[in-house]
């Protein structure tokens, strides 16, 4: 897919995560969700996080010189910051050279990787939000199709990032596209 096409997916994958976000009641920032480690804010705030890193890291910060992004950055209102964190990295994925590199925790990245790997975090995240807050978890076919076809090449290798993927789960016989990505990634829908 071109890097214009994959602009248009870190859109969508927004827009996925923000409608979830949106339909948090205040008693469901402490729920669990499917990533066992955080609940439903520390999920939230991991998103909003990871979307401050993007413009800086896109203009060509390295890691080291952002700081201020560790521990909790949702404040007193966290629809605020995300609006804002999410806006400001939309614009900064639009307005990127794909082609550049950007400097990442685990080294230089092509920045067209890194925005897939962050339309892949979104989504992902998308998903978890919704199970762990019971509203509606289906994300857009076209993300889903174009995720699994980006993650399908190294899934094989994501069980050797257990700080980032569970082990994949077999897919049912009769899983949809959306749950076979879901599986290929450490989540089980069912």
């Amino acid at each position: 897919m071109s890097h214009d096409a994959w602009k248009r997916l870190h859109r969508l994958a927004n827009a996925e995560f923000d409608f979830r976000v949106r339909q948090i009641l205040p008693e469901w920032w402490i729920a669990s969700t499917p990533c066992d480690e955080w609940d439903v804010a520390e999920l939230v705030n991991h998103n909003v996080a990871e979307s401050m890193w993007v413009s800086p890291l896109l203009m060509g910060m390295r890691v080291e010189d952002v700081g201020g992004l560790d521990g909790d950055v949702l404040g007193e209102d966290a629809l605020s910051v995300w609006e804002d964190a999410r806006a400001q990295a939309i614009e900064a994925v639009d307005d990127a050279d794909l082609d550049r590199t950007v400097y990442l925790s685990s080294g230089p990245t092509p920045a067209f990787e890194y925005v897939r790997q962050r339309v892949l975090d979104l989504a992902v995240h998308a998903w978890d939000l919704a199970a762990a807050i019971g509203v509606d978890d289906r994300l857009d076919d076209e993300l889903v199709d174009a995720l699994a076809e980006y993650v399908r090449p190294f899934a094989a290798r994501l069980a050797e990032l257990p700080e980032y993927f569970e082990p994949a789960v077999e897919p049912a016989p009769d899983a949809d596209r959306q749950a076979c990505l879901l599986n290929l990634l450490g989540r089980d829908p069912d």
